[in-house]
């Protein structure tokens, strides 16, 4: 062979090993995590490397809600919620399903089931609502269980399993009480909770080495039994603020368990990001940023996080959102605030 030719065959090598290689950088996708501004209720959009979609909550009633979380959806590159998780049953979080599913197909329902009865704080028509939306084809969460997702090729293992539901944990009999005695003086029981917040669905979501915990409005004595005896979540990288960023809820026993690198509050302008959460975020060692939707506006600067990691600052405002992009190796993961132009890199634990 000439010199001249094997000089051409070398670069033309070279040049599909470099197109090769870019081609996979393009295609090499990560772990997306959207919280939608739906002013105090919540839409967490989760986007796997694979494509897939998971919306945990759809806001509010009324188009407001439902425009947004498609806006997201817009702007996550897709066009079909594959998989619709209602943490419970309070018009904040289910409100919207109807008002989306006239926007955006909806694959599979997953739920922690309808209370017998008709409580006082389940409204009876976004009930009816849900029941004709889903038609029997919504799948009940116990503990344990979990929700399967497609593997995108050469990615890590990704996996949502289920912590608490129907007001029991992981590893209790159903119909279990709320309250477990534990020997944790400090940070004692409070009254039952007679809502459905302490039915709160709630999960862990694990992508490689990152980890995400959102367990809805979850109340304190729920938390607690998450964490003592025995920690059933293990630490996690980030942590959606339960109930808000409400005092009934962010036990200090369950946030101090958790460990989290990073905090998110998906709170409204008059809701939620109270300043006694705020104080147990910012009292635990682990947590280097705590990011709010919203500014908290009945509170003071010193109990709300510092206004370029906070994604709205007025009440009437925008609707920006928050978004988390974890590395394709899950090694590392970013948050941006969206209208904001902050963006903060993390590793993973």
């Amino acid at each position: 062979m000439s010199t001249r030719r094997a000089t051409v065959l070398a670069a033309a090598v070279l040049a599909l090993a470099t197109s090769a290689s870019h081609a996979s950088a393009v295609e090499a996708k990560g772990l997306d995590i959207y919280w939608i501004d739906v002013e105090g209720g919540a839409a967490t959009l989760i986007v796997t490397p694979a494509g897939e979609s998971v919306l945990v909550d759809t806001g509010w009633p009324g188009a407001r809600d439902a425009d947004r979380i498609r806006h997201a959806a817009q702007e996550a590159g897709i066009t079909r919620i594959d998989h619709l998780v209602t943490t419970h049953w309070h018009q904040d979080h289910f409100g919207g399903v109807s008002d989306l599913a006239g926007r955006l197909p909806i694959g599979r329902f997953y739920d922690h089931g309808f209370p017998a009865g008709n409580p006082p704080d389940i409204d009876p028509k976004l009930k009816a609502a849900y029941l004709e939306l889903t038609k029997g084809r919504s799948t009940v969460l116990r503990p344990g269980e979990e929700i399967p997702f497609r593997r995108a090729p050469n990615t890590p293992p990704l996996s949502l399993r289920v912590v608490t539901a129907d007001g029991v944990v992981t590893g209790e009999a159903p119909g279990s009480a709320q309250t477990r005695p534990c020997g944790q003086a400090a940070h004692a029981s409070i009254p039952d909770d007679q809502s459905d917040n302490y039915r709160s669905a709630g999960f862990k979501l694990t992508f490689g080495g990152f980890d995400f915990l959102d367990v809805g409005d979850l109340t304190w004595n729920v938390e607690h039994k998450l964490a003592c005896p025995k920690n059933l979540v293990g630490v996690v990288d980030v942590y959606q603020v339960t109930h808000h960023g409400a005092d009934d809820s962010n036990n200090p026993v369950l946030v101090a368990a958790l460990a989290p690198t990073v905090a998110v509050i998906n709170n409204g302008p008059r809701k939620g990001g109270k300043a006694a959460a705020y104080r147990v975020l910012r009292g635990t060692p682990s947590v280097e940023e705590v990011f709010q939707v919203h500014r908290n506006v009945e509170t003071t600067p010193a109990d709300n996080a510092p206004p370029e990691v906070v994604a709205n600052d007025e009440e009437a405002c925008a609707g920006e959102w928050i978004r988390l992009r974890v590395a394709p190796d899950a090694k590392s993961y970013t948050v941006e605030v969206h209208g904001k132009g902050t963006t903060r890199t993390y590793a993973v634990k």
